[in-house]
């Protein structure tokens, strides 16, 4: 997960974390009235990041900030139980502490200091710091994954001698599946009661969230738009890495997604009506989950996939789950219309850098070595980062990551040093 800090200007204004890919969210007093132009969201790893978009809702005093870029870690969310052992990672500033303690209530309702009634978790905290100013907004998780967002300190009932009210030693966060939902969204969460499984791409990390930043923008904003559930997109690509990244991605926004087989317009391996007979025979999944349907046209003829286009958009109608159609390679003559072009995708190194630097501070590993470890990447791939061999080098180091990390720190170390 990605650990951060709200920023406007040269103030700090409270603690946020990535919730998925491009939301990070925060306590609604943390941001108050402020407009995405005032705000930055400044990663622990020292990635400024730009905000689109702010949505608060004072109700549960939770706001969540579109950023303008992927972020790499992407947290698993579940459900809070009574007595779980919780955690907070992040600080307002690296000496502080890092709060630590017990679940004491999963329902506890109270009135906000906006004077509105909400259900939260009720959390007993270990650290007796007395104020916990700076910590709203952060994550709170279990086991690694995001319960609530901390959103309130309570004050002692008997005051100081000074007349100040010192905070005791219990906080307030709102339950993560009551964001997912007030903001619709619409990623899973599990329930660790009932030992539920989350998505498999909702992981430490996955190649799902690397980059390809133009591309997910374009597909995000013709899914907002679209008046059905119909969508047919067209890229300059023939990795089929790709597609398999954004199929996974895909899940967090829209659900449980099917990627169907393989076909292939641009070597006449399939005839258009083999192709349509192909991808309309998918009624009976589409009742169940999302598909997409990845078809190969480079150099075919531009009628041949209009064509193509337009017989599997009569045959679905409007379905009631989303059936997309990815296209790739341009064919002769371009796409036809109906198909949204999106960006050739590229690699840049500071994608590397960026990405290397997030897992790093993650791991709590010394921030140099993502420096080292960028080199190493970029020195296996190629300067001109290869899109296929930057995914397999990058599932590589992320398989390394999760079954030999002490392994990895030490090369890593030694190529540092």
């Amino acid at each position: 997960m990605i650990d951060g800090r709200i920023v406007a200007g040269a103030a700090d204004l409270g603690s946020g974390f990535c919730l998925t890919d491009r939301i990070v969210a925060t306590a609604a007093h943390v941001v108050r009235h402020r407009g995405p132009q005032e705000l930055e969201f400044v990663t622990a790893a020292g990635v400024r990041l730009a905000v689109e978009a702010v949505h608060a809702d004072p109700a549960i005093d939770v706001a969540t900030l579109r950023v303008a870029e992927s972020l790499a870690i992407v947290p698993a969310l579940t459900h809070a139980v009574l007595r779980a052992e919780w955690r907070v990672t992040a600080r307002p500033r690296d000496h502080d502490a890092q709060l630590t303690g017990t679940v004491t209530a999963t329902d506890h309702l109270v009135v906000n200091q906006g004077g509105h009634e909400m259900t939260v978790l009720q959390l007993h905290v270990a650290q007796a710091l007395r104020d916990y100013r700076g910590y709203s907004g952060s994550a709170v998780t279990v086991d690694g994954a995001v319960v609530g967002v901390l959103v309130e300190q309570v004050p002692e009932r008997v005051a100081a001698g000074d007349g100040r009210r010192a905070a005791a030693n219990v906080l307030y966060a709102v339950p993560v599946a009551q964001v997912v939902r007030r903001f619709r969204l619409g990623v899973a969460v599990g329930r660790a009661d009932r030992g539920d499984q989350v998505l498999p791409v909702h992981q430490l990390l996955d190649t799902a969230y690397f980059d390809l930043d133009q591309l997910k923008t374009a597909i995000l904003e013709a899914v907002a738009a679209a008046g059905g559930r119909f969508l047919v997109f067209g890229v300059d690509a023939g990795e089929q890495a790709v597609v398999e990244n954004l199929c996974a991605w895909l899940r967090q926004y829209v659900g449980e997604t099917a990627r169907q087989h393989w076909l292939d317009l641009s070597a006449e391996l399939h005839s258009v009506d083999t192709a349509v007979r192909a991808v309309t025979r998918y009624t009976g999944v589409l009742e169940a989950r999302n598909v997409i349907c990845p078809v190969a046209v480079r150099g075919a003829p531009a009628a041949d996939v209009a064509e193509l286009v337009r017989r599997v958009r009569e045959a679905y109608g409007r379905p009631k789950r989303w059936c997309m159609l990815f296209l790739l390679g341009v064919p002769a003559g371009g796409f036809p219309d109906g198909v949204t072009a999106l960006p050739r995708p590229r690699f840049a190194r500071r994608d590397v850098e960026r990405w290397a630097a997030h897992v790093t501070v993650s791991k709590r590993w010394p921030r140099p070595l993502a420096a080292a470890w960028t080199t190493h990447i970029v020195g296996r791939v190629g300067e001109e980062l290869d899109v296929r061999y930057t995914y397999e080098e990058l599932a590589d180091c992320i398989d390394r990551v999760r079954h030999q990390p002490d392994e990895l720190r030490g090369y890593l170390e030694d190529l540092e040093a």
